[in-house]
């Protein structure tokens, strides 16, 4: 049984294996305290004016010029919790008003990219996103989709509801490539 430790009494006044048991009280009294607290990776945790913990910051170091994409992309990044550009794998962003694709290049980890019912024309952008493997497009204004053929990991686009589009394009695509295309490209 350890002894009361009274306000007028020191820890030092204690026997080496007082001290002990009291520092092991404290730390499972404290490690059983932040154990049952969620989210801790949103705080730092300090003790006597020592910091324990400091969170990883966001990744914040990119710039996308249209507003509804950085919009799109910060609110993926804190959902995500992603620390660095490459570690954004998946990113959907229908109907949120986007007409440029400037700057997403920098988000080179994109996996599956969801981009629907937007204002969007111009896909050069996409051509450096390399491990693409599923990109959908619908319902967008695209006329050439020449920048997406080069992409050595896509499985699969869908590009139907562009009306614009320009159709002699799609046998670009690699033979392993499941395109969606618009109807009128079907005739």
């Amino acid at each position: 049984m350890l002894p009361i430790l009274y306000p007028s009494q020191t820890l030092s006044s204690f026997t080496a294996p007082w001290r002990r048991g009291y520092r092991l009280i404290v730390s499972v009294l404290l490690a059983s305290g932040l154990a049952s607290c969620g989210n801790l990776d949103q705080y730092d945790i300090t003790l006597n004016d020592r910091t324990l913990y400091t969170p990883r910051a966001s990744f914040e170091d990119y710039y996308l010029p249209d507003i509804a994409l950085s919009n799109c992309v910060t609110q993926a990044i804190e959902d995500g919790q992603v620390f660095a550009a490459g570690g954004l794998e998946v990113l959907n962003c229908s109907e949120a008003g986007i007409e440029s694709l400037s700057g997403l290049s920098r988000f080179t980890g994109l996996k599956r990219l969801k981009l629907t019912d937007n204002n969007i024309r111009n896909l050069v952008e996409l051509s450096k996103l390399t491990q693409l493997e599923e990109l959908r497009l619908e319902g967008n204004n695209i006329v050439d989709i020449v920048p997406l053929t080069i992409l050595p990991s896509l499985n699969l686009v869908s590009i139907d509801d562009n009306p614009a589009l320009q159709c002699h394009s799609l046998a670009r695509f690699r033979a392993e490539v499941r395109v969606i295309a618009p109807e009128h490209c079907s005739s």
